[in-house]
């Protein structure tokens, strides 16, 4: 056989005759830098790094390394620059994108294959799904998935029931995914506090954030702008609306889930107060004026509105509501929204046009809108909600935007406040004696109290002296939450005495013949009851 040039070399190594096994071993060697040459144009865009650069680069090595492997004298000597050549531009450029992705999209590092081992495991293994239940999408429609699809749909579903499961197992009002590294933190807010929980891989969190993108209606390819949407879930007698927001971050995807609570539709006999001061308040209620209802934020001041509202004949009466975001819908009632302070007197105007008998409104900061609020409440019913930590403050507040006292009084019929607390779990709270000087630090009658209860200080066990988690409260100590409030009723000496500007101490001193308990008394006789207890009030007390 005649020799052509260089692919001497391919003979033998000390320039035998042609080989086509060595020829073919070239081929099979080229196959990798193709594909990588491939896989590189397509993957440099998605990583914001130059693409003719790198695909430059690779070409122009890998075209080099095989002109040398196949003119070089020695076979392996050109096999060894060839290798290099497309070696070296290929690691680099797996150095170079691996720096500008998170650790979840990194490629031939040890985490990467893993998890290609684990989808090889699970493709011979296929996926069973497992309803905990029910999952609706955003327009209400039930979502369901099947053997007929692909083990990876299957799997997503399946870590999106266990997701939301946990979420209504613990009572969680609101949840955080946020992606850190390798992994995800989980965030819970239950009964009012944020309590971290294990985090969760990361590539199963940005399964379980795709799949419920989806479900809410959002755009799957935009993984950067803020989006908005909603679904909902079913557990037994439990069903709850989901708001669900995400945005991207520099690590990748965060998600944010607001259950809308139970809390927010509830009877106002349900809410905490004591008896009497119920009984007060559904008779100021029941007239017209204006009933300012205030607390901290997050204390379940627009609960408190909506019951209010809700104890209207909402079939009899027209009512109405303006509110920055809608918490719930609310039957048989006129929901407005409005974007901020300032598009609030026109959308007010428009509502009393309608001439509603009650009007709630979730909050007012301008002199256009109390002008207009307190015109209103000369003949109907008026729900104001206002920031506040006392009734006090919320006056004060209140006196200040509509421009003086004597005017902010006038159609006022009474201010409260309320704060939450968490209830003691009533399956694992304990009782204990407290001591004396804490009685009288807190000005409680020391012979009228033999005990008070807090969370269990020692772990659960059970029989068999095995560690175990309260069943009733997922080991938190606390189940649901209380408000304690406060009532500032309005009669004429108390309305005088505003009007007059009187000092603090005087009006509190009407307040008292009037027999209001301050919020941190109320709050009190939540312990003495056995429903919280001290280190509760204190932390909300704190917290304000």
């Amino acid at each position: 056989m005649n020799e052509f040039g260089g692919l001497s070399v391919l003979a033998s190594l000390n320039g035998g005759y042609f080989s086509d096994l060595k020829l073919v071993f070239v081929l099979v060697l080229v196959l990798p830098w193709a594909y990588a040459s491939g896989w590189m144009y397509r993957d440099s865009p998605r990583v914001h790094t130059p693409q003719m650069l790198w695909s430059g680069l690779t070409m122009a090595a890998g075209t080099l390394g095989v002109l040398l492997w196949l003119l070089m004298p020695y076979y392996a000597l050109g096999l060894a620059f060839y290798m290099v050549l497309t070696g070296s531009v290929i690691g680099s450029y797996i150095v170079h994108r691996n720096k500008r992705v998170v650790a979840s999209a990194r490629v031939l590092t040890a985490e990467h294959f893993k998890r290609l081992m684990e989808n090889k495991r699970r493709s011979s293994n296929p996926v069973e799904v497992v309803q905990k239940l029910k999952l609706y999408d955003s327009i209400g429609r039930p979502v369901f998935t099947s053997a007929t699809e692909s083990d990876d749909q299957r799997r997503a579903y399946n870590l999106v029931q266990n997701f939301l499961h946990n979420v209504v197992l613990f009572r969680a009002s609101e949840v955080d995914l946020t992606p850190m590294g390798a992994q995800t933190a989980v965030r819970f807010v239950i009964d009012g506090v944020v309590q971290n929980r294990p985090p969760a891989d990361r590539a199963d969190a940005d399964v379980v954030v795709d799949y419920v993108k989806g479900l809410a209606g959002m755009n799957l390819e935009d993984r950067r702008r803020p989006q908005t949407g909603k679904i909902a879930v079913e557990v037994g007698a439990v069903s709850v609306d989901v708001t669900v927001t995400t945005a991207g971050t520099s690590h990748g995807q965060r998600m944010q889930l607001k259950i809308v609570q139970e809390a927010a539709r509830t009877k106002l006999e349900e809410l905490g107060m004591p008896g009497e001061m119920q009984a007060r308040i559904e008779v100021l209620n029941g007239r017209p004026g204006l009933l300012l209802v205030s607390g901290p934020a997050r204390n379940g001041v627009t609960s408190t509105l909506y019951s209010l509202l809700r104890q209207h004949d909402s079939f009899t009466l027209q009512l109405a509501s303006l509110e920055v975001t809608p918490t719930v819908e609310l039957e048989n009632v006129t929901q407005t929204a409005y974007k901020d302070q300032v598009e609030l007197p026109g959308k007010l105007a428009s509502a009393l046009r309608r001439d509603p008998n009650v009007m709630m409104v979730d909050a007012c900061e301008t002199a256009q809108a109390a002008g207009m609020l307190l015109e209103a409440a000369g003949e109907r019913n008026i729900l104001l909600g206002v920031r506040a930590d006392s009734a006090f403050v919320a006056l004060a507040k209140w006196i200040k935007v509509a421009g003086g006292a004597e005017k902010a009084v006038a159609a006022l019929k009474g201010v409260t406040c309320q704060m939450l607390l968490r209830k003691l779990c009533p399956a694992c709270k304990e009782a204990f004696r407290p001591a004396k000087e804490m009685l009288v630090k807190l000005n409680l009658p020391a012979e009228k109290i033999d005990k008070f209860y807090r969370p269990p200080t020692k772990p659960q066990v059970d029989e068999k002296g095995n560690p175990v988690i309260c069943p009733t409260c997922r080991g938190t100590g606390y189940m649901g939450r209380t408000a304690a409030f406060e009532l500032l009723e309005f009669n004429d000496e108390i309305r005088q005495l505003v009007i007059q500007n009187a000092p603090l101490a005087q009006l509190k001193a009407a307040c008292r013949k009037s027999r209001m308990l301050y919020l941190q008394e109320q709050a009190l006789r939540k312990v003495i009851e056995g429903l919280t207890n001290i280190e509760e009030v204190i932390r909300v007390s704190k917290a304000k």
